[in-house]
């Protein structure tokens, strides 16, 4: 008897919200649809002229977004740290980060570091995004010495 009264329980349980009107819980939506940036992706770099959008190289990193506006970003560069940083959200598909790392020389020696501010759009597949980057380098001493441009496409790794 009690075994059939649990069972009659759990089934109201579940069908009372449907009856009710009740929504559908966000945990049942498409987890992209509830994301927007948040996760990692594979990210492909392409570094330009900033005058002319000129190709000069490209590269590989593995970014992750996290809950709350945190960011961190790893390469295949072994000429700089990992990357460290924030992102916000600013409208629609639209997200903003900036992060920093440090810059090693060939021989190993610190050469100072770079920061670089993203503006990102998410695609109308939430799985992908395009971005623009423009860098700042800085010397040991803090002083800008250079700046950069790039590109970038992103697919979200599942």
């Amino acid at each position: 008897m009690k075994s059939w009264r649990w069972k009659g329980m759990l089934a109201a349980a579940i069908a009372l919200p449907g009856l009710s009107g009740m929504q559908i819980p966000a945990f049942a939506q498409p987890a992209q649809e509830q994301q927007g940036i948040e996760g990692v992706w594979d990210v492909r770099v392409t570094v330009v002229h900033c005058d002319t959008g000129k190709a000069i190289l490209t590269a590989r990193a593995i970014v992750r977004y996290i809950d709350g506006g945190s960011f961190a970003e790893i390469t295949a560069d072994s000429l700089h740290s990992a990357g460290l940083g924030t992102w916000r959200h600013l409208r629609g598909r639209n997200y903003t980060a900036v992060d920093r790392f440090f810059v090693f020389k060939a021989d190993g020696s610190f050469a100072g570091t770079q920061e670089t501010m993203r503006d990102i759009e998410l695609g109308t597949n939430p799985d992908e995004y395009t971005g623009t980057a423009t860098s700042e380098f800085f010397n040991p001493a803090d002083q800008v010495i250079s700046t950069g441009c790039a590109t970038s496409t992103a697919t979200r790794l599942e």
